[in-house]
Order: C-alpha cells, then sequence, then structure tokens
C-alpha cells in the first residue's frame, strides 16, 4: 500500500508510528501540526514541527521556549487536542489531513481519538461537500482508520484485512468484494462486521445512515 500523502499531517501525543507507511506521511507532508507535547517524539524522530496546538499541558519549558512563535494555546477542555490541532488546520483551509500518533498508549486516549473522525469527517463534508481532495484519515504502526459518511469503494488487495465499525445503530451495510458477505447486514453492535477480508484490488461499501469507521490492514 501506497501512503496516503497529505499536505497535512497532525501528530497526536500517543505513541510516535514506526511503520514506514505513516513515516512516508510525515516526510510528505508540507505542514506538521504537533498536538502539545507530542513536538518532543516528533523531533526525536528527526522531524520539525511547523505548529504546536492544544491547551500546552503536557509541553516541557524547553520546548516552549524554543518554538514560543510556533504555539497555538487553546484553553477549552470541552475537546482533546486531537480536535483542537483539526480545528486549527480546518481554520487555515487544510482540508487535506493525515493523522499519525493518536493510538498505542493510553487505551482512552486511543478511543476518543478514533471516536472524533466521524466528527472530522462530517466537518469536512459540511465544508467541502463539493470539492475534491477533503479528506481524513488516521494511520497506525498497523493500517489506516478512514470514516465513511456515504457509500464508497476503497482500494485494497487480496487478504488485505478489512474491519468496519458503526457510530450509529441500525445501519444496514452491502458490501462487495470481502471475504464474508454483508447483505443489507443491521449493525447493532460494534464489532459485528470486524475481521473481514478484502477478496482484490478494491471493494464496495453501500450503505445508509451511519458514519461507518473503516479499518485496513497494509
Amino acid at each position: 500500500m501506497n501512503p496516503p500523502l497529505s499536505k497535512c499531517v497532525i501528530v497526536a501525543h500517543g505513541a510516535f508510528p514506526s511503520h514506514p507507511l505513516p513515516l512516508a506521511a510525515l516526510r510528505a507532508a508540507r505542514r506538521v501540526v504537533c498536538c502539545d507535547g507530542s513536538v518532543e517524539k516528533l523531533e526525536a524522530a528527526g522531524f520539525a514541527p511547523d505548529w504546536i496546538v492544544g491547551d500546552l499541558d503536557s509541553l516541557s519549558d524547553a520546548s516552549r521556549a524554543r518554538h514560543r512563535d510556533r504555539l497555538v494555546a487553546v484553553a477549552e477542555q470541552e475537546t482533546n487536542d486531537l480536535a483542537k490541532a483539526f480545528r486549527f488546520c480546518v481554520e487555515q483551509g487544510w482540508h487535506d489531513v493525515v493523522i499519525v500518533g493518536a493510538t498505542g498508549l493510553r487505551e482512552d486516549h486511543t478511543l476518543g481519538n478514533l471516536a472524533w473522525l466521524a466528527d472530522f469527517a462530517q466537518t469536512l463534508h459540511a465544508l467541502d461537500s463539493a470539492r475534491a481532495g477533503s479528506r481524513v484519515v488516521l494511520l497506525t504502526d498497523t493500517g489506516i482508520f478512514t470514516p465513511a459518511l456515504a457509500s464508497m469503494q476503497f482500494r485494497s488487495h487480496a487478504g488485505q484485512q478489512v474491519s468496519l465499525f458503526s457510530f450509529g445503530p441500525g445501519v444496514q451495510v452491502y458490501a462487495e468484494g470481502l471475504k464474508y458477505p454483508l447483505d443489507q447486514v443491521p449493525f447493532t453492535r460494534w464489532w459485528q462486521a470486524a475481521l473481514n477480508e478484502a477478496l482484490g484490488e478494491a471493494f464496495k461499501l453501500v450503505f445508509e445512515g451511519g458514519p461507518l469507521l473503516v479499518f485496513q490492514t497494509y
């Protein structure tokens, strides 16, 4: 799988990526936005931030002094630092966003970050419903999470592991190109369509309602 290259990469404060694909996305990014103290992991890996966004409570004094012209302090506590960084990107007009470092440490942070993806996708859709190129995806060291607001086709490869998660109850999904058939299966639980497998170079999901969160291994 080729890395999803983006004009903007957000580095969350989870486990810093080690897989070549999220690292390639970082190297190719035109802008790197760090969530608070993640900047220290970023610099330790040899990258430089363009902006540091968040409540700045996990930023060291040394980093605060070194990057004083790149800090964007957001004091409100109703959203987490990832949501604050995403909002900052949208305000700058950067609507093609890859997120890395959002999983791998605290499980509550991981679940919260994944749940935010649906909101991020809905925000972009409301702003850019007629504009191509707007998207948000989240890369881990094992695969890619993509929020799907409507029926869509995904590039894949034979044997790729695919899991679907529904953010709302009662979503009915029809799938083409997956090993285990889904024919208008109503989702009532998160886990109902996990651990499927792609049969070839693409698969298609048809549904109403949602959104869905789609995970594909590399």
